[in-house]
This record gives C-alpha cells, structure tokens and sequence, in this order.
C-alpha cells in the first residue's frame, strides 16, 4: 500500500479501508467519499481536496499490485477450498478483464501487457495439459490394443499347438481327430 505520512488524515486507515474508500472514490465526487470515510471509519477529521486527490493518486499507482495481489489470494482460497488447483478459465477471464480495465483507465496498452501475458501464459499452460491428456488417453488405448491383439496371438498359438498335438496322436480315430479339431477351432 502506498506510504501514508504519520500525520495525514489517512494515517488511520487499515489497508481494508483504504481500499474500500479507494473503491468507493471511483464512483463519488471527492467531497461524497472523504465524507463517508469520515462517518464510516470514525476518522477525525475529514482531508482536504488536495489531500484526498493526493491519497488517491497514490492509492491508483498501486491499484494494478494489489488486485493482482488479490487474485493470487483468491486463487490459493480456491484451490485450498477445492483441494485443487483454481479454474484457470476463471483466471484468464479476470486477467483480461483486467487488462482491458486497466487500458481504458489508463489509456496505455503497455499497463495492461502483463495481465495479457499472464492470460497467454495460463491458456498455454491450459492447451498443454490438455494435449498431455491426448496423448496420455491415446497411449492407453494403445496399450489396450496391443494387449488385446497379443491375447488374440496367443490365443491362435493354443490353438494351433492343440491341433497338431491332435493331428498327430497316433491313439485317435480320423472321427475322432475330426471332432476335436472342430472343438479346437469352434466349428
């Protein structure tokens, strides 16, 4: 948070209610804010219009750290709440929302930038998984098949040992060496 002199009307803000009235600030007059902080917060007096722009202009300086600040938080809540990592798609379609907050605001595309790039690097991170998860499915099925296909061989080999050993035991009949050999191949 920005340094805030000991003597300032804002000294006696926690970081919570200095970005609460920062909050608060973007939608009313300067006059409307500082008086609600005063009512709200019990401050002592209220600041002057210069104090007040001052405070706010430090406070908007160090707006784009702190919601990425509370992004990471939300994110780690998240994650400890689900016992998971946070959705990514959520994250990325905060960091540009943020981003293009922050371009509007600023009128700079160059503030923004590292909220798109962290945007692009989640998406990448995102389109990477999900290719591990291909070719991870496809490498089981793989797997199953050539596991199928070798039961498949091996059930033949059986087969054919069994129909040799038939073939050639001197003890049967041509009936009988008949009879097993269709048993054998299922005929």
């Amino acid at each position: 948070m920005a340094k805030v002199r000991i003597d300032s009307w804002a000294a006696s803000l926690t970081e919570e209610q200095s970005w609460a009235l920062y909050y608060k600030a973007r939608a009313l007059k300067w006059n409307e804010a500082a008086a609600w902080a005063v009512k709200e917060f019990g401050l002592d007096r209220a600041p002057s219009r210069s104090g007040f722009y001052e405070w706010l202009s430090a406070m908007r300086d160090e707006e784009s750290s702190h919601r990425l600040n509370q992004a990471a938080t939300a994110a780690a809540e998240a994650a400890a709440l689900a016992k998971t990592q946070a959705k990514d798609d959520a994250l990325i379609g905060a960091y540009k929302a943020m981003a293009a907050e922050l371009a509007l605001r600023t009128g700079s595309a160059k503030e923004a930038q590292k909220f798109v790039e962290m945007a692009t690097a989640l998406a990448d991170r995102q389109l990477h998984a999900a290719e591990l998860d291909i070719k991870e499915r496809s490498q089981k099925t793989k797997d199953e098949q050539l596991k199928l296909a070798r039961e498949k061989f091996e059930a033949a080999e059986r087969r054919e040992n069994a129909a040799k050993a038939t073939v050639s035991d001197a003890k049967l009949t041509d009936e009988e060496r008949m009879a097993k050999l269709k048993e054998i191949y299922g005929i």
